[in-house]
């Protein structure tokens, strides 16, 4: 397991004083990065074969946001292997312990010679997996509704939306859907399903999909192929 601990700042908060979900979302990634990090001997045999692992789901159940100055601890535990992919849980907890949100992650194992996914036994990895916190995990695709969608505004990709590898980041994924949503959307979960990286210069044009209370944003290509598809919904709490 790894932990990260911070006091909300600022600049992580939206104008109702609590933490935006794109910026949530970059804090869980961080975490998941210095997680991959302290496991020296995992880099290393990924260093040596030339093999990376890039997200390829992820689902966050929030109970609640935590506010502008609160003290959480986002941390992240590797769980289990299944093909192609591994398996992260990631919580963010406030002082009291008391759960805001926790998440279901899915890293592919991507072999830089062929551009390929790559199928790998878990005894190569030399990791010890932890036992995760309970979660309603849904699959890893999400189905597009049927029917045309709503076309909303395209959004173009500049280089401060760029990671170290290149790519669109996670949070900037999540901020183009969720800023996509009805006013009165509501929401408790969202998922996300990548596809095809998105890279400098890449131009992204949403379509939105209402039904039955859930909202899908499938984030098209020029070429009509999803780079990305988010998913926002409501799931019921336990008290």
């Amino acid at each position: 397991m790894y932990k990260m601990s911070c006091e909300i700042p600022f600049t992580r908060t939206g104008a109702d004083g609590l933490l935006k979900l794109p910026e949530a979302v970059g804090m869980m990634m961080d975490c998941c990065q210095f997680q991959e990090y302290q496991e020296k001997d995992f880099c290393e045999f990924l260093r040596s074969n030339k093999i990376a692992v890039f997200l390829s789901s992820i689902q966050i159940d929030i109970l609640r946001f935590p506010r502008f100055r609160e003290k959480v601890d986002t941390a992240v535990k590797i769980y289990g292997y299944k093909t192609l992919y591994g398996l992260r849980r990631i919580t963010m907890r406030d002082e009291k312990g008391e759960l805001c949100m926790i998440a279901n992650a899915t890293g592919a194992f991507f072999d830089l010679k062929t551009l390929r996914a790559l199928k790998l036994d878990p005894a190569v990895f030399k990791l010890k997996f932890d036992e995760a916190e309970p979660m309603e995990c849904l699959p890893r695709k999400i189905s597009i509704p049927a029917g045309e969608g709503t076309a909303l505004p395209e959004f173009r990709v500049m280089p401060s939306a760029l990671d170290y590898n290149g790519h669109l980041t996670s949070a900037v994924y999540f901020a183009i859907a969720s800023d996509r949503l009805p006013q009165d959307f509501s929401y408790n979960r969202t998922r996300i399903e990548y596809k095809k990286q998105a890279k400098n210069g890449d131009v992204i044009f949403p379509v939105l999909h209402l039904a039955e209370g859930t909202a899908v944003v499938d984030m098209r290509g020029s070429d009509g192929i999803s780079h990305a598809v988010a998913e926002f919904s409501t799931y019921p709490i336990s008290s």
